[in-house]
């Protein structure tokens, strides 16, 4: 038998694309690295900084936000060989946001550590691949096909044709609709391929009519340990690009719908062959109800979802990712449905800052008028500046309530009342 050392070093611990709402996840008795780009390492707070021993800071293409970690592997172990002569090698490699999946998965294969490897992360990255296996499987998804540079202005029409309701194109491997286009008059997404054309590496799908839903959970060993269900307020593409509408979402109470949503969900699973991860999905209720497959991914959601799914259900999928990237048993130890928790109905509401760049709030209307429903809220003060780097957010909300009913009539109360009035927001010059 080896024997032991009396004082064994702390593992040394590689973050991938860290985000500082994650730092009260880092916990002690670890040496932590970070690999992050030079405009993220440049906004880390110092305390932040602190915790780590070595940062590496990547230089990205700008434009890609989803695949840049990818295109800067080399860079990454580049950084992972220097940090290693000094650290010892690492022992795990934690990467929870999308751009991260891909490459902490090549750099745990590159390094020969345990956790989700290329060939599993492609399937929750690749959207052709994955619809291509759900579908394989028997859940229903969006007619679909690749489309690229060498799409003719005749294929576009013979697609079309398939999917007369209207178009959507999208990259393949990009989230939160960067780069997305919708097309409800099929005739311009023909004249679009013509006179434009499309870049590499995209799908069209059809454009599909109902409530769109995000399905989170936990699952370890294949089985589902936990999953949530909710509708949201409006879609995230809408959001983004027509203004004036809440980013949020709430709980679905039906359990026969909710039924069906997990017999649909552990399927999907199946086919992505996710067997240890926590993941995201969204599918369509369809006006018919059918349930309809969009997209999965294997990491914690974004927005408010996370912190709305730890306040009404007591389980922390973010701290449960990381669990799993560190080869450490599951913390969560509940009922295995949302309906089960004894919470009857939650949701969540973001208020986004318009337009771009840097604000500064001048005045902050409603927050002391907040529905009973609220458990937690984070609203700026005046003077406070919302930057851009972080989602511009002027206020987010939790809400637990007693039905779905009431806690949507609380997030719309709260989308109508509050308000934060805005400033530019004047850098100071260095030296002045």
């Amino acid at each position: 038998m080896n024997p032991q050392p009396l004082n064994p070093q702390p593992s040394h611990i590689v973050h991938i694309d860290f985000d500082v709402r994650q730092e009260r996840l880092l916990g002690t008795g670890h040496r932590l690295t970070a690999l992050l780009d030079e405009t993220s390492v440049a906004a880390l707070p110092r305390h932040t900084r602190e915790r780590f021993a070595r940062i590496g800071a990547l230089h990205v293409e700008p434009g890609t936000p989803y695949d840049a970690y990818d295109a800067a592997f080399e860079q990454m172990t580049g950084y992972v060989d220097e940090f290693s002569a000094e650290l010892g090698p690492p022992s795990a490699v934690v990467g929870l946001s999308e751009a991260a999946v891909m490459p902490a998965a090549r750099l745990r294969e590159h390094l020969g550590l345990p956790g989700m490897r290329p060939r599993e992360a492609e399937l929750i990255r690749d959207k052709i691949r994955m619809k291509e296996a759900v579908r394989a499987a028997g859940v229903d998804v969006p007619r679909f096909q690749p489309a690229g540079p060498d799409m003719s202005a005749e294929q576009a029409e013979r697609a079309v044709a398939l999917m007369p309701d209207g178009i959507v194109l999208k990259p393949t491997s990009q989230c939160v609709s960067v780069g997305v286009r919708v097309f409800r008059d099929p005739s311009e997404f023909v004249s679009h391929v013509r006179d434009e054309g499309i870049g590499a590496d995209h799908e069209i799908e059809e454009f599909l009519t109902g409530d769109l839903c995000h399905v989170d959970g936990l699952v370890r060993g294949g089985r589902l340990l936990f999953f949530s269900a909710a509708t949201y307020l409006a879609p995230l593409h809408d959001v983004l690009n027509k203004g004036g509408l809440p980013l949020g979402s709430v709980s679905i109470e039906d359990r026969a719908q909710l039924g069906a949503i997990e017999k649909v969900t552990t399927t999907v699973l199946d086919a992505v062959k996710l067997e240890d991860g926590v993941f995201h999905l969204e599918l369509f209720i369809r006006p018919d109800g059918r349930l309809t497959f969009l997209e999965i991914a294997g990491r914690p959601a974004g927005g408010g979802i996370p912190d709305a799914i730890r306040h009404a259900y007591g389980i922390d999928l973010v701290q449960e990712a990381v669990r799993i990237c560190l080869g450490e048993a599951p913390c969560y130890d509940g009922p295995r449905t949302m309906l089960d928790s004894g919470t009857a109905a939650s949701g969540w509401l973001w208020v986004l800052a318009p337009g771009e760049g840097d604000l500064k709030a001048l005045r902050v209307e409603g927050s002391d008028r907040l529905p009973a429903s609220v458990v937690e809220s984070t609203v700026p003060r005046a003077g406070d500046v919302l930057a851009a780097s972080d989602d511009r957010l002027a206020g987010t909300f939790a809400f637990i309530g007693d039905s779905a009913e009431s806690v949507a009539a609380d997030i719309q109360k709260v989308w109508t009342t509050y308000s934060v009035t805005y400033g530019p927001h004047d850098q100071q010059r260095p030296g002045t």
